[in-house]
C-alpha cells in the first residue's frame, strides 16, 4: 500500500467513528430537548423525532465527506463515497448504545432510527448523502453539478415510486 492510500485509510478510520458518536451525541441532545419541550412521546412526536435523526444523519455524512475531502484532498471518489455509507451505518448503530447509557442515566431518551432489517437503507441514505456531498466537493461546473443533483432526486423518486407500489 502506498503512503497515501495508508493516510487516507487512517483519516477514515479517526473521523467515521468520531462523526457518529458525534450523531449519536446529537441525536440524545434533540431527543431529551423534544421529550422534555413536549412529554410522553406520542405517535406525531416520534415522526418529528425521526425527521430531526434523519436531518441529522444527511448533516453528519455530509460533514464528514467534507471533512475527508479537506483532511486528504486526493482521496478517491470512492473512498470518500464509501465512507459516506460506512458512517451513516455506523452512526445508526452507535447512537441506540448512547441513547441507552443515557436511559440507564435516568434521562428520557426517546426512541431511536435502529431497526437491523432497514440498516441497507441507512447504507443506501449514506451513500446518496455522500454522493451528493462529493458532487458539491468536486464538480466545478454548477449547471452539471445542478444537473446530476437533480438526477440523483428524480431517480430516488422513480424508485421509491417503483418499491411503494
Amino acid at each position: 500500500m502506498t503512503r497515501s492510500k495508508t493516510n487516507d485509510l487512517a483519516v477514515i478510520l479517526r473521523a467515521v467513528p468520531i462523526s457518529s458518536l458525534f450523531y449519536g451525541l446529537l441525536v440524545l441532545l434533540a431527543n431529551f430537548i423534544i421529550l422534555t419541550l413536549f412529554g410522553e412521546p406520542t405517535n406525531f412526536i416520534k415522526k418529528v423525532l425521526t425527521g430531526i435523526q434523519l436531518f441529522l444523519l444527511w448533516l453528519i455524512v455530509t460533514s464528514t465527506v467534507r471533512s475527508l475531502q479537506q483532511l486528504s484532498r486526493q482521496m478517491p471518489v470512492v473512498l470518500l463515497w464509501v465512507s459516506g455509507g460506512v458512517c451513516a451505518v455506523l452512526s445508526v448503530l452507535v447512537a441506540p448504545v448512547i441513547l441507552s447509557i443515557a436511559a440507564n442515566l435516568g434521562l428520557a431518551t426517546g426512541p431511536s432510527l435502529l431497526e437491523p432489517r432497514k440498516l441497507t437503507f441507512y447504507l443506501a441514505l449514506g451513500l446518496v448523502f455522500s454522493l451528493i456531498a462529493i458532487i458539491h466537493l468536486r464538480v466545478r461546473n454548477k449547471a452539471l453539478g445542478n444537473s446530476l443533483e437533480w438526477l440523483i432526486i428524480f431517480g430516488l423518486g422513480l424508485a421509491f415510486f417503483y418499491y411503494l407500489k
